[in-house]
């Protein structure tokens, strides 16, 4: 009987990256379970992976300038909450609100000096 033992060599990388996979997939697990979630006037439906909100705003210069500025991590909104609690898509509900909030306050003080 051999001592010489059978198997075969795995990189550390592989390791690390099917624990980072795993990662991911536990995590995608978790958001799906918890339903969908919802900031002030915005939702994120992670079955479908939307995000919704007032279709004026939705539709408007601001949201896809804030979007961009999700995106290409640049909003101070977003950095901040998710440093505080971790969550990405609370911090990008949160932030989505926040602008909306000025966006629509700022259109209801036009009108009313109009």
């Amino acid at each position: 009987m051999s001592t010489t033992p059978i198997g075969y060599e795995i990189s550390a990388e592989a390791i690390i990256a099917e624990a980072r996979r795993q990662e991911a997939e536990r995590a995608r697990a978790a958001i799906i379970a918890a339903g969908p979630q919802t900031c002030g006037r915005f939702s994120y439906d992670p079955a479908t992976g939307a995000i919704t909100g007032p279709a004026e705003y939705m539709q408007s210069e601001s949201c896809a300038r804030r979007m961009a500025a999700i995106t290409e991590g640049r909003d101070a909104v977003a950095g901040f909450g998710y440093s505080q609690h971790g969550d990405v898509i609370k911090a990008v509900l949160v932030s989505l609100q926040t602008d909306y909030a000025a966006w629509k306050g700022m259109r209801d003080f036009e009108r009313g000096l109009g």
